[in-house]
């Protein structure tokens, strides 16, 4: 394996999770760690706790990974796509707005985003090589209709070979299919399918926060995030920096076939994440930004957002006022009389709660990726570990951040 202490790689093998996620294995709360201690999550601790926000995943892996044809690893396909959205975000928009910690990325309708404070259609998430696929699947499934798909991407090279194109419309049509207002499985699905994060397995995760309103009522703000981003020894949990320990351990280092390709690796810290935001609190274009834009705090407190490379990226938008006003009848003058709806929206003097809620799901919700993926070999042969949940466990409780409990067990 080169390096000095690496540990052998381990498959997980049984325990329980109160989450969905793409195996067995717990998620970060079920082991006792806690984000942000002055707001509780959702009943699901999900994105899909805010109304009418649903999610869907479809993801492809296939391919022959003993196979020593270089010609028949290249077609090995590590590939998936996340569908973000309402029931009926195609004929009723909802306002919104974009943020980056670091724009080395893409997010395709951000110009319209920005500029019209509006989103018309479904959020697609997925690798770089797919990125144009997924743009042209949202399209057509309505197109007849005037529309900018918002598809945003993360960099996929060193798990999935960039020439390949797998993800088309009946990918995002199974995604449509597969969308859920419930439990959302994590980890190695979806568009995180092949995403790695702090030198281990990354991929797709969510988490959510109950914000006190003075209606009477909680508001919800969630996220869901594609993980592909971090410096191994940066990775940060509850404020320790368990990164470092797990790097000098030899957790976060690929283990490499003997027969290397060697295709370079990004620097650490490149990979990039996507975030989207969802609430039902009444927003206005502009006080979205500004909630997407405290991803990038979640994004810093876990140990991300130094890597010029690394396009972290996010979107936030609401539910709470869609944009369906009334009819205006067409005149026949040369110009045509200006039209105004009402809306309700927050006091921007009491937004500091939402953008703490913010900030706290982004940072569970990367964690959650994290917990939920699996070890992952590459078209060329390298493996990323999964997150050593039983390790981490120690870490934490010898720093006092987690209570004594039995540990997760053979994670």
């Amino acid at each position: 394996m080169g390096g000095g202490n690496q540990v052998p790689l381990q498959r997980p093998t049984g325990a329980s999770t109160v989450g969905a996620t793409s195996t067995n294995r717990p998620r970060a709360r079920d082991v006792g760690i806690v984000i942000g201690e002055l707001l509780c999550p959702g009943p699901l601790n999900s994105i899909t706790d805010v109304p009418r926000v649903k999610v869907g995943m479809a993801e492809k892996i296939l391919g022959d990974l003993s196979t020593p044809d270089e010609k028949k690893r290249k077609k090995i396909v590590r590939a998936g796509v996340t569908l973000i959205g309402t029931d009926d975000i195609e004929s009723v928009p909802l306002f919104a707005g974009v943020a980056a910690l670091q724009g080395s990325g893409e997010l395709t309708g951000a110009h319209y985003i920005k500029e019209g404070g509006e989103l018309k259609g479904y959020i697609a998430i997925t690798g770089t090589s797919q990125l144009g696929a997924a743009h042209s699947g949202v399209y057509n499934l309505r197109p007849l209709s005037i529309q900018l798909p918002v598809a945003g991407e993360t960099y996929d090279r060193m798990t999935h070979p960039l020439a390949r194109d797998p993800i088309g419309l009946a990918d995002i049509q199974q995604a449509l299919a597969n969308m859920t207002f419930g439990k959302l499985r994590e980890g190695n699905v979806g568009g995180g399918a092949a995403m790695v994060s702090f030198g281990l397995k990354g991929g797709t995760g969510t988490s959510s926060r109950l914000v006190p309103s003075t209606q009477g009522k909680d508001f919800i703000v969630g996220a869901i995030v594609q993980a592909n981003h971090g410096s191994p020894y940066d990775l940060t949990i509850a404020g320790v920096q368990v990164g470092r320990v797990l790097a000098e351990e030899g957790y976060t280092k690929p283990w490499f076939p003997a027969q290397d390709t060697g295709i370079q690796q990004p620097k650490d810290g490149d990979g990039s994440i996507i975030v989207v935001i969802a609430t039902d609190a009444p927003l206005l274009p502009h006080q979205c930004s500004a909630v997407a834009r405290r991803a990038g705090v979640g994004i810093s407190r876990g140990g991300g957002g130094t890597g010029f490379f690394s396009g972290d990226i996010f979107l936030c938008f609401s539910t709470a006022a869609p944009l369906t006003p009334p009819e205006t009848p067409r005149y026949e003058q040369k110009i045509e009389p200006v039209s105004t709806y009402s809306v309700e929206v927050v006091n921007n003097e009491t937004l500091d709660v939402i953008f703490r809620a913010a900030a706290d799901a982004t940072e569970e919700a990367i964690l959650n990726a994290l917990f939920a993926a699996e070890e992952l070999e590459g078209y060329t042969g390298r493996k990323w570990r999964s997150l050593p949940i039983q390790r981490v466990e120690e870490i934490l409780r010898n720093a006092g951040r987690i209570p004594e409990k039995a540990t997760a067990g053979g994670f």
